[in-house]
């Protein structure tokens, strides 16, 4: 009895571990999910990447979602979709990316499959020739009309002959810079303007790549918010009437709401500032000033047009007042001016009396100059008789009276005869 016993508590565990194992494998069919196959990374233009991969296969009845990471050295975006493409615009892409893509089923108890990566490549070439410093501005006009102009550095290795290129990208248009600035006695590009039309509050990726004949220059790239690099002009028609300060916003084309004005008014005594909303300012420093004063008027942008708060540069000065301080400059001048007169005339009254009245020589000089002159000639006279032989006497020479003929004394031998 109690083998029977055993035997059929053996088959009810057999028969357990066996609907265990059915649940267990049914469970987990019902959660597995295949991950996404075949991943591919394109891009199509500058900044845009687009993602595509096959669909996994969901339970049946069930509904799959991707998520999706897009990982650069600058940023991660990770966000969600039901379809198997995605794609992504203005991205810095000079330096790669990784993508991975995970499938999950829509449900009580969700599942996530594993992640499927692909990775984009940095741009070909050598390091440290691409350009550095990257600087962009955006200049307003008082028309709405921009212009962006840039400016970088060559890179530490890039040869002398390396000519950069610049792309920007802005409202799903490329173009190419046309107009470029280079390098004080080089060739190299370091700066380019180009003319963007109306404004626009759209991101701007620029792009700048270059050719050499002896090196690959590797390219780089940087993405602007339109708005953080754009400069307000400066307030426009600034004019000083009987009844105050007057101006034009800087932007014709943009409401009164988006500025603010700050006007500045100084002396030789005190330093003012006002700030006004609208474009004129009226004030007793204006109409009835006490001294010479200056003035300069710039607007700022508000929140409600800007992301933040840009200013535009000083309007030119523009003074009131001070007929006092002018009298006061015009003494100075004069007193200058007859200073300069009387020494130039000083001067001329000097080089007129030595031409008239010459110095006479000192005697001091001249006998020094004689006494010279005779010790000159004195020592060129002991020089000439080094050189000279000098004749002290002269002696003649007689022969003896014995060799002596009556020829040699003729002159006696005629009277020889004579006898007295």
């Amino acid at each position: 009895m109690k083998e029977e016993d055993t035997e059929s508590s053996e088959v009810m565990s057999g028969a357990v571990t066996l609907l265990l194992l059915l649940s267990g494998c049914q469970v987990f069919a019902h959660d597995h999910i295949e991950p996404p196959q075949d991943l591919n990374i394109a891009v199509p233009f500058l900044g845009k990447i687009v993602l595509t991969w096959k669909h996994s296969k969901a339970p049946e009845n069930k509904t799959i979602i991707y998520h999706v990471n897009i990982s650069t050295p600058e940023k991660t975006d990770i966000y969600k979709t039901r379809d198997n493409v995605s794609s992504r615009s203005m991205l810095e892409l000079y330096r790669g990316l990784r993508a991975s893509v995970a499938a999950q089923v829509i449900d009580d108890n969700p599942i996530i499959s594993q992640w499927v990566s692909a990775e984009l490549p940095p741009y070909p070439g050598i390091e440290g020739t691409s350009a550095t410093n990257v600087s962009c501005q955006i200049d307003l006009v008082a028309s709405g009309y921009s212009s962006l102009g840039c400016t970088w550095v060559p890179g530490g290795r890039a040869p002398a002959d390396t000519e950069y290129h610049l792309y920007y990208r802005k409202d799903y248009v490329t173009r190419r810079c046309q107009d470029y600035s280079a390098e004080p006695g080089g060739r190299r590009r370091v700066g380019c303007r180009v003319s963007l039309g109306e404004m626009s509050s759209e991101r701007i990726l620029i792009h700048i790549n270059g050719t050499s004949h002896s090196r690959k220059i590797r390219a780089t790239e940087k993405i602007y918010n339109s708005m953080d690099i754009e400069m307000i002009p400066p307030v426009q028609n600034l004019k000083l009437d009987q009844t105050g300060l007057h101006w034009s916003k800087p932007i014709n084309t943009m409401n009164d709401i988006c500025f603010t004005y700050h006007i500045n008014i100084w002396s030789q005594s005190k330093n003012d500032t006002f700030t006004v909303r609208s474009c004129s300012f009226s004030s007793d420093l204006l109409l009835n000033p006490s001294d010479r004063q200056f003035i300069r008027v710039r607007a700022e942008g508000l929140p409600s047009c800007w992301d933040h708060y840009p200013c535009s540069p000083w309007s030119d000065i523009i003074h009131i007042g001070g007929d006092g301080d002018r009298a006061n400059i015009l003494v100075i001048i004069v007193s200058v001016c007859l200073m300069v007169a009387s020494i130039i005339t000083f001067l001329m009254c000097i080089r007129f009396w030595r031409k008239i009245f010459p110095q006479i020589p000192k005697p001091k000089k001249d006998l020094k100059q004689a006494f010279q002159n005779v010790q000159n000639q004195a020592l060129m006279r002991h020089n000439s008789w080094e050189n000279e032989e000098v004749i002290s006497y002269i002696e003649e020479l007689v022969a003896p009276d014995k060799y002596k003929t009556s020829a040699d004394y003729g002159h006696i031998a005629d009277y020889s005869s004579l006898r007295l």
